[in-house]
């Protein structure tokens, strides 16, 4: 058996024992079980899609990125969104670029569908030329977003409709991953030697087939995961012990902006931990619904046990919210209303990037 053979075999291996890795079908099951019991407890199927009136479903499948954007009204505060341009499925190169020019913006700009599942079609382009290609691929409405530096968490926040302030309960970090040439080692080398990297073989040597043999310099950088997404290679980390009320705070005042909004995962850039200590400096990548976990459980080494119970109090927090909503005169989703959400998503062809 040779050592490549070897490595894939670890890699495959270490995928079923670490359930950070697992598909959704398998962790899942525990909280299905703890949703029935709090469906029953609060006297509805449907109330955790009730959580945030100001979104479909409140963000659990076929929202789109662009209207969620859209929705954050007055002025802004100690958090900013990224800039960003909403175009039409096959909108032209020019009306991109124009933007670009209005917005004193340059190359790399992020491109992203409106409608995506875990980062799937989001890419970092950094040139006209993979712009067109990209456009000219994505059948969906798109979003053009500003290219973001810094660090990138994810903040999860919620606020009771009667409450005076919200909370933030997770706090993840997302963090690139990357290899370092020797000089020696082709890049399928260094992937299976790396510890982490060999776990996602499958989608490292898919998305870059076309280097593999390459040998790469000394001391050079190699970025494999480029977006915070956990599926596409980011490392995530458990960051809650930096929140802060100012942290707290800022993440108030922005909520306050999105009328019908009161429960989810913002994924956003921030140049320090200082900065993000204090509530300063933060730029809104995204806002995910009901459906934006609590991040930090994807941590590795994270105890399967402790991950459950963070997910089913994650779900437990929707559902006391949207009774509260339902209490208010907010009337939930229907199970058929969410079916036919559920089979749209199932149905829907996400664009995928090589």
């Amino acid at each position: 058996m040779t050592w490549r053979t070897k490595r894939l075999l670890w890699g495959r291996w270490q995928r079923l024992v670490r359930w950070e890795f697992w598909p959704v079908w398998a962790v899942y099951p525990p909280v299905l079980l703890w949703w029935v019991v709090e469906a029953i407890r609060y006297g509805g199927w449907t109330l955790w899609t009730n959580c945030n009136p100001g979104m479909l479903a409140s963000g659990m499948a076929m929202e789109s990125k662009g209207g969620i954007l859209d929705a954050f009204e007055g002025p802004e505060g100690a958090v900013r969104t990224a800039k960003y341009l909403r175009m039409e499925a096959g909108g032209d190169f020019s009306e991109m670029a124009a933007w670009m020019g209005k917005e004193n913006l340059s190359f790399p700009i992020v491109l992203k569908p409106d409608l995506g599942l875990r980062g799937q079609g989001v890419e970092i382009v950094k040139d006209e030329t993979t712009a067109r290609r990209w456009l000219s691929e994505c059948r969906d409405d798109i979003v053009v977003q500003e290219m973001i530096g810094g660090m990138e968490f994810g903040v999860h926040w919620a606020k009771f409709p009667n409450s005076e302030k919200g909370e933030i309960a997770s706090l993840c970090g997302k963090l690139p991953q990357f290899l370092a040439g020797d000089g020696e080692k082709t890049l399928e080398e260094l992937i299976l030697a790396d510890e982490r990297a060999v776990m996602m073989t499958a989608y490292y040597f898919s998305k870059y087939e076309d280097q593999l043999n390459r040998v790469l310099p000394e001391g050079e950088r190699f970025t494999l995961a480029s977006i915070g997404t956990h599926s596409r290679g980011a490392v995530f980390t458990d960051e809650r012990r930096l929140v802060t009320l100012g942290l707290v705070a800022a993440f108030d005042e922005l909520g306050a902006r999105y009328e019908g909004f009161h429960f989810g995962r913002y994924d956003v850039k921030v140049p320090c931990v200082e900065d993000l200590k204090a509530g300063r400096n933060i730029v809104i990548l995204e806002l995910n619904g009901v459906t934006g976990e609590p991040a930090h459980i994807y941590q590795p080494g994270y105890p399967w046990w402790k991950g459950m119970r963070d997910l089913c109090l994650h779900f437990s927090s929707a559902t006391q919210i949207g009774a509260a909503h339902r209490d208010r005169g907010v009337d939930p989703p229907t199970l058929s209303e969410l079916w036919e959400l559920t089979r749209a998503h199932a149905k829907k062809d996400y664009l995928e990037v090589d």
